[in-house]
């Protein structure tokens, strides 16, 4: 094959080929001499820029600031104001620098989540994130604790708390509370405020004004005999629950059944006036406690009546 080659080789007429070549050249030496200066000048501009560029990151011109801000919602008042503060000094062209802004935010224990970190030339940062919400205030012995829809403790501690998403409030927790921007890990916690979510959705429920949900016996945990979770109404009166929804058994009465409960002592007992406690996880009777049982008296305290 290589003789087949140099033989074709031998037969071709360079001086032909040599004249085409330069003919093409001719006709196109204005277009390559364009496209010559254009890469050349492309390669200047390139230089200059990355010059020019390295200039302005170098400028304290464009230095972020330092950022020292109380973080806290309007609702709250100053009460548990948080601070944040970021050190500033480096260039607002640092590629890190959205990043760590956003995460010092996100460490707030306010800040649900950062939505945006914004560089404002020459010199400024603007932060846009979203306030965690208090959904249920929880009692305590030194004041109301709030926690968020996901179980997040909120800064601060409260003698009357604010308005929450439900109204309806918690007692009973045993746990202390964690801090701030941290979940409440209890398992009466997450009983309580699935009751306190439910409520609202109840007519039945609505029209008595709920306005505690007590844990305090969680798990039978003071004595496995009583209600483990109780209702209180806006008059004052305890609706034993029974067992939650975390510890329920096999054949405990429903909530239909304890609703149905609540309804017949309620057609003897408008708005439960008059009662100091009502029984309602029994199936097929009613207990229920009159307030003037509990005056203090010589002699034993009468028994629940019983409504069948």
């Amino acid at each position: 094959m290589l003789g087949k080659f140099v033989a074709r080789m031998r037969k071709f007429n360079w001086d032909k080929g040599a004249a085409r070549l330069g003919a093409f050249a001719s006709r196109h030496q204005d277009h390559a001499l364009r496209a010559l200066f254009a890469v050349g000048l492309g390669l200047v501009v390139l230089l200059v820029h990355r010059e020019v560029f390295a200039f302005i990151v170098a400028r304290r011109t464009f230095s972020a600031p330092t950022i020292k801000t109380a973080v806290v919602p309007k609702w709250a008042g100053s009460q548990g104001e948080e601070l944040v503060r970021i050190e500033g000094g480096k260039s607002l062209f640092d590629p890190q620098l959205v990043e760590r802004v956003g995460k010092t935010f996100e460490s707030c224990p306010w800040v649900q989540k950062v939505t945006a970190v914004e560089r404002v030339f020459p010199d400024k940062l603007l932060v846009k994130f979203e306030y965690r919400r208090a959904h249920v205030a929880v009692r305590r012995e030194n004041g109301f604790v709030l926690v968020d829809a996901d179980g997040v403790r909120l800064p601060g501690v409260y003698t009357v708390p604010p308005s929450c998403e439900v109204a309806v409030r918690v007692t009973g927790i045993a746990s202390a509370p964690p801090e701030p921007g941290r979940p409440w890990q209890d398992d009466s916690l997450r009983a309580a405020v699935a009751m306190a979510d439910y409520v609202p959705s109840s007519t039945l429920l609505g029209r008595l004004g709920i306005r505690e949900v007590d844990v305090a016996n969680f798990a039978g945990r003071q004595d496995p005999r009583r209600s483990e979770l109780s209702l209180v109404t806006s008059n004052g009166c305890v609706l034993a629950w029974g067992r939650t929804a975390q510890t329920a058994k096999f054949g405990d009465v429903s909530t239909e059944e304890k609703l149905e409960n609540l309804r017949e002592v309620l057609a003897v007992y408008p708005d439960l006036n008059g009662l100091k406690k009502v029984t309602l996880y029994f199936r097929g009777s009613r207990a229920v406690e009159a307030a003037d049982s509990y005056v203090q008296s010589p002699g034993p305290a009468p028994r629940p009546r019983v409504v069948r």
